[in-house]
């Protein structure tokens, strides 16, 4: 390092390295996540098993899956916990999973800090080195590396490892975008003293706690409260992307403080990282598909647009509980109730929501500049909860969600989602509001347009909004969003004239059986079977341009016979089974194959979404899949003939004793 000063110098020669201090580690290397891993989406929060402590807790066998921190993109101080392992019984099937020789292909490392508060970072990006507080209760993966410092300097060691001279020393160590654990302890640490530390805990708290705020408004998130204000939210994020950068800033001048850099060493640090950082956009680092090193992309008004359009859907199917608390499960203890996140898409803003692991509550005026003064809501609970919405339309949202997850796209049916949509818009945030994200999200007019177009189109535009919700929100966000992964399901007719949007999980055996009956489409068929024969007999007594329309009418109205009697075929066939195969009769256990695998036997009633579905199918088909509980459902003479030689796939059936392997 002969071209540094001869104070960076001694600072590498002097001070003791990152692994003294945070104790760098390598996590979990399943062996295959497509079978261990899922987003935190595609299983109910009742499997999930928060706030564990330690592997010897999951040997209780209760819960299946658990929080896994596995890198991502580039994201400092807070977020990224999108993932859950499944790691029942200590990691029973994963420990257990092998080739055809029986070598182990999984690689559980350090297993004795699973679940332990630290600091993780991701071990790709071409963005720089992105440190994140690492909440009790997790699983960490190898590419999710943490460390594990003691608890009184988690916030220190975050501090000087976000800080731009811990991106400067990693470039001397090694110059890639790749940072491996060995480069990381390397890195020298300087504690502060006990005045020092607790500036720099101060601001390194406040960071955290800016991204938490931006979890919780985002619906992707396991402690998703509620979108950005619609009038005043990009306003809103404007100005927490500001005051982060400028907490930054504050933490680089105490961490710069601390290892005594002059403000020469400091200008040639910075020079030489904003020339790093120009150098990474011209070339690409190798990512996984789902470890995109995505670039934060500001929120735009039609996003947020969406947004609310998104939460309004989970509110009418039942995910999104306004107003509401997470259910107590049996034989909780009170500490952990007190941990447990409220209803998802509550709405309600409570301090003890931000305190986590060794993170204590913000103080009041904390508070208030993170979530905005008591003034701003609606009105506060006996337990101090902010609640955005008042009472009385918490009560009416909560009313119109549907208890089995089924809603239709016929407009006039009691279950219409566009109609209960609209509603909950309204509810939520006022005509006038509701007009403009209904105008903004169906692409009716950008932000320079809506004030023009709302002067001449002033009400709610319902007809976009069904259109909207038929085919553009799904293909165009919420699939995307989701990660491929999507939590509400369009089953349609192959021509769209006709269909259900489904919540996943309260799909039951059932469901698929339901819809096809009354009040869904055998009343659908009814109907237009009756409106046939209506049109019909004017037919016979019009003439001239009367008889011209009502020849359009009978032909449109057989087209969407024809379409609904295919499409109860279909299902029929689909629910029924057919060439050798049983029915599509959803267990309960069947969520933890995880969303595609469930979507796959009904690819074809998912006209506007079905390569990706039918491409699972056909690998299910193949046996790419006989872990899963839906293949041994199909085929369970191939997956329990697997079991015998298999032990994980044994695990995973419930059969481990047919497993012959000794």
């Amino acid at each position: 390092m002969y071209w540094v000063s001869e104070r960076i110098r001694n600072i590498f020669e002097e001070l003791p390295g990152l692994k003294d201090v945070a104790k760098p580690k390598q996590g979990l290397a399943t062996g295959k996540n497509e079978r261990f891993v899922r987003y935190i989406w595609e299983v109910r929060n009742s499997n999930i098993g928060f706030n564990y402590q330690s592997c010897q807790q999951t040997k209780d066998g209760r819960k299946k899956w658990f929080p896994y921190m596995k890198g991502g993109g580039y994201r400092k101080w807070y977020g990224n916990q999108t993932y859950l392992v499944n790691w029942k019984n200590d990691g029973k099937e994963i420990r257990n999973f092998t080739n055809k020789v029986g070598n182990v292909l999984s690689r559980p490392q350090n297993t004795s800090l699973y679940f332990e508060e630290g600091v993780t970072w991701s071990d790709l990006s071409s963005r720089g080195f992105g440190v994140r507080y690492l909440p009790p209760g997790f699983v960490f993966d190898v590419k999710g590396s943490s460390g594990f410092p003691q608890r009184q300097f988690i916030l220190t060691v975050m501090a000087i490892m976000n800080s731009t001279w811990m991106g400067y020393a990693l470039g001397l160590l090694n110059p890639t975008v790749s940072f491996q654990v060995g480069d990381i302890s390397r890195v020298p640490v300087a504690l502060p003293q006990k005045n020092e530390k607790a500036i720099i805990d101060t601001w390194t708290r406040t960071a955290v706690r800016i991204r938490m705020v931006e979890a919780k408004r985002d619906e992707l998130t396991f402690e998703f409260i509620s979108p950005w204000n619609f009038g005043q939210g990009l306003a809103q994020f404007q100005v927490s992307q500001e005051r982060l950068a400028y907490v930054e800033t504050r933490i680089n001048e105490e961490v710069y403080r601390l290892y005594g850099i002059s403000d020469e060493d400091r200008a040639a640090i910075e020079a030489e990282l904003r020339g790093e950082l120009l150098a990474a956009d011209d070339k690409d680092a190798v990512l996984q598909d789902d470890e995109t090193d995505e670039t934060e992309v500001p929120l735009s008004h039609q996003e947020l647009a969406v947004r609310w359009v998104s939460y309004a859907v989970g509110v009418v199917l039942g995910r999104f509980v306004p107003g509401g608390d997470g259910r107590p499960e049996t034989g909780e203890s009170a500490s952990a109730i007190s941990r447990r996140p409220s209803a998802l898409g509550c709405a309600v803003y409570r301090r003890e929501d931000f305190a986590i692991g060794s993170l204590p509550a913000p103080e009041e005026d904390e508070f208030n500049e993170l979530v905005g003064p008591p003034e701003s809501f609606a009105y506060l609970d006996e337990s101090g909860g902010r609640h955005i919405f008042p009472r009385e339309v918490e009560e009416a949202l909560r009313a119109l969600a549907v208890p089995d997850g089924i809603t239709v796209l016929d407009e006039g049916h009691p279950r219409d989602l566009p109609a209960l949509v609209e509603r909950a818009l309204v509810l939520m945030l006022g005509e006038n509001q509701a007009a403009e994200v209904v105008a903004l999200a169906a692409g009716l007019a950008t932000e320079d347009q809506l004030t023009g177009y709302l002067s001449r189109h002033p009400q709610l535009d319902s007809a976009a909004l069904r259109k909207f919700l038929s085919k553009d929100f799904f293909t165009q966000w919420h699939v995307k969003w989701y990660k491929k992964r999507p939590v509400y399901w369009p089953i349609q007719s192959q021509n769209r004239g006709y269909g259900f949007v489904i919540f996943h999980e309260k799909i039951s055996r059932d469901t698929f059986f339901a819809i096809q009956r009354d009040p869904y489409l055998d009343s659908k068929r009814r109907a237009v079977g009756y409106q046939l024969e209506e049109l019909e007999a004017q037919l016979r007594a019009a003439q001239g341009r009367a008889r011209k329309a009502l020849e359009k009418q009978l032909a449109q109205a057989r087209k969407l016979a024809e379409e609904l009697t295919a499409f109860a075929q279909t299902l029929e066939r689909i629910t029924l089974g057919a060439d050798g195969l049983p029915g599509y009769t959803p267990a309960e256990n069947w969520i933890d194959d995880g969303i595609i695998l469930r979507m796959a036997p009904l690819w074809e009633v998912i006209p506007i979404w079905k390569s990706e579905p039918k491409k699972y199918w056909q690998r299910l088909q193949n046996g790419d899949y006989d872990w899963s509980h839906i293949a041994m459902h199909y085929w369970p003479e191939r997956c329990l003939e697997k079991c015998k030689t298999n032990k994980s796939f044994a695990i995973a059936h419930g059969v481990e004793e047919i497993y012959e392997g000794g």
